[in-house]
């Protein structure tokens, strides 16, 4: 919420603002998010995790469309974070892939749901999506600008 409201007001004498708003809740709320597990479980209890998988496994594990759907819009919002740098988009994958593995590892600290590390695929295929949303969205962007220009 507080991304898009700094996105709406780039072009304003708030713009500033509005993402230093953007960035201290991005650089809070998701780190925090990480707590969920603890919290939930009540304390840690430790479970095994599967660190291996079967090409068989890796296909099925990209019907998980609730770790797809998060991390595009998780990818969206790190881009988001980072306008003015110039490999935005590596850096969003890497805090996806990171979190991925953060939130792995916090499920099988505490034992709720499943500590699978395949569960990364799904992950890496949303940071995918969002790519491909930034791209087509920037692209559109630009050609917006251009004919705005040339009229």
């Amino acid at each position: 919420m507080v991304t898009c409201i700094a996105l709406a007001l780039r072009r304003t004498r708030w713009s500033e603002t509005a993402f230093r708003a953007s960035r201290w809740t991005y650089a809070i709320v998701f780190p925090l998010s990480l707590l969920y597990f603890p919290l939930k479980a009540g304390g840690v209890r430790p479970v095994e995790c599967e660190w291996t998988f079967s090409a068989a496994l890796a296909v099925y594990s990209l019907l998980n469309i609730q770790h797809t759907a998060g991390f595009a819009i998780f990818f969206m919002l790190s881009v988001a974070q980072l306008p003015k740098v110039k490999h935005a988009i590596a850096w969003s994958f890497l805090a996806c892939f990171v979190m991925g593995f953060l939130v792995e590892i916090a499920e099988g600290a505490t034992g709720i749901h499943h500590c699978r590390m395949r569960d990364l695929i799904p992950d890496m295929a949303g940071a995918c999506v969002g790519a491909i949303t930034v791209l087509i969205v920037r692209r559109l962007a630009a050609l917006r600008t251009r004919a705005g220009n040339e009229a």
